[in-house]
């Protein structure tokens, strides 16, 4: 099976048109105001993608009405949350036809309890303040071990770029990889030449 491909963080038009040229498998668009590489649903929901790449929102701590409103203003095919709030839950009804993803790092996922199924993990790194795009790997050999006990398909990110995309896919065979600063010029520019090499990278890895 092919690796999936996610780069994150998209910030422009320009970038999203360049990227989407050279066919990943999903784009990010971060829904937390506090980011740097925050872009407001009204505008995400304006631009274009492909037919077949996976637009992705970028929540943390989202309430069900925000999820609800990005979801439909963005136009949104998978909701990827961080830190997920006390007692946390969503009515699925309200989000039929869209994949829930859960970010967490590694220690997280060990301790994990959450009643609600969701279709996807990604494991990164951790940052207090940044929330992803912290340009640090995780713990490949946690990863490895949570991707051999989860029957949930699981996304690495954290750190990645062109250079080690091909290690760390073969230390933890995830199912899918994200990456953001990895492919930037500066928090929500993205270096076009970095993001064709990363992606090459990847399917070499497939």
């Amino acid at each position: 099976m092919n690796l999936f491909v996610k780069i994150c963080g998209i910030c422009s038009e320009g970038d999203l048109e360049q990227i989407s040229a050279l066919k990943p498998d999903a784009l990010g668009f971060v829904q937390w105001p506090k980011s740097k590489r925050y872009i407001a649903p009204e505008t995400v929901g304006q631009w274009k993608t492909p037919h077949g790449i996976k637009r992705v929102g970028v929540f943390v701590s989202p309430t069900e009405e925000e999820l609800r409103y990005a979801a439909n203003t963005a136009k949104l095919d998978v909701l990827q949350i961080h830190r997920l709030p006390e007692n946390w839950s969503v009515e699925r009804k309200y989000f039929h036809g869209l994949e829930i993803w859960r970010a967490l790092k590694p220690e997280e996922m060990v301790f994990m309890e959450c009643g609600f199924q969701f279709d996807r993990f990604l494991l990164d790194s951790y940052d207090p303040v940044r929330v992803g795009g912290t340009g640090k790997t995780c713990d490949w050999t946690k990863a490895y071990d949570l991707v051999r006990a989860s029957e949930v398909p699981i996304l690495l990110a954290g750190g990645l770029t062109a250079q080690n995309v091909a290690e760390a896919v073969a230390a933890v065979n995830p199912w899918g990889v994200d990456i953001s600063s990895g492919v930037e010029i500066e928090p929500g520019v993205k270096d076009i030449e970095k993001v064709k090499a990363f992606i090459k990278a990847c399917r070499f890895c497939a």
